[in-house]
């Protein structure tokens, strides 16, 4: 029994293979068609890509242009070749602007683009060209059939950036005075504040950046240190009103208290 299932297996198997090499050597593009939706009804998007290479331009400037290539863009997505299936879906949007099929053109051209976005430690470029396009979706669609993922894209690709922002502050804090790395870590994590208001790290930014700034101001000449100090005491006192309870505060107050001693003993000095 278990060798007349083998058997029946391998019959099948070739008998798909015949077909689909018929199909590529016929030159009836039905018989091609309809390999390409057998395919398609089974998942095998990258099988079908040969076929699509040798019936797409026979239907160029006919009725069936439009429906063929959004399904070659499908199939060059689905079996992750993105480079090419944001092209075509690109294409698919210059070549038929008023097709029912252009919003779902634009978005799965984004999300192509989406998917070639890199880990946060890589370079980021891919990254903005997807946010771009993801933003140009939501422009012309505020309330598309896919402008849910499409935010939810945006805001994962946004933590990414901002994942990537942080950890490159905070590479400069661990040079510490090696190469300047505290003064690039001050200017990184004000940068940071600044450019992504709304990110999971802005606690983390803010108490390092007055960390990046006392241990500036006490590896300076003596005749800096106060001036310098004054400035890590703003920064504490902004982190202390904006994040009460984070998980840095005693850290945070660790260091205030050293710069209020620091002041105490060289006041009296005076």
């Amino acid at each position: 029994m278990k060798n007349l299932v083998i058997v029946l297996i391998l019959a099948i198997t070739l008998a798909s293979c015949s077909s689909y090499q018929k199909a590529l050597k016929s030159e009836d593009n039905a018989v091609k068609v309809a390999m390409i939706d057998t395919l398609f009804a089974k998942g095998k998007y990258g099988k079908s890509l040969m076929l699509f290479e040798q019936i797409i331009p026979a239907y160029r400037g006919t009725d069936s242009a439009a429906p063929m290539a959004i399904k070659y863009a499908k199939a060059l997505y689905e079996d992750r070749s993105y480079v090419n299936s944001a092209y075509q879906y690109e294409r698919f949007i210059q070549s038929h602007p008023a097709d029912p099929n252009a919003e779902f053109a634009l978005f799965m051209a984004a999300k192509s683009h989406y998917q070639m976005s890199p880990i946060y430690s890589k370079d980021q470029n891919d990254t903005n060209i997807a946010l771009a396009k993801l933003q140009e979706y939501i422009n012309l669609y505020p309330s598309g059939q896919f402008a849910d993922e499409t935010n939810l894209l945006v805001d994962e690709l946004r933590s990414k950036l901002d994942k990537k922002a942080y950890e490159t502050a905070k590479q400069y804090h661990h040079f510490g005075n090696f190469r300047g790395g505290y003064i690039s870590a001050i200017s990184a994590f004000e940068n940071f504040i600044v450019d992504h208001p709304g990110s999971e790290y802005q606690d983390d930014a803010q108490y390092y950046l007055l960390e990046s700034q006392y241990e500036y101001a006490m590896n300076s000449f003596s005749n800096l240190v106060p001036e310098r100090l004054a400035i890590a005491k703003k920064y504490y006192d902004t982190f202390a009103k904006r994040y009460p309870d984070s998980e840095y505060k005693e850290d945070a107050d660790d260091i205030h208290a050293k710069i209020e001693d620091y002041n105490s003993k060289n006041t009296s000095k005076i």
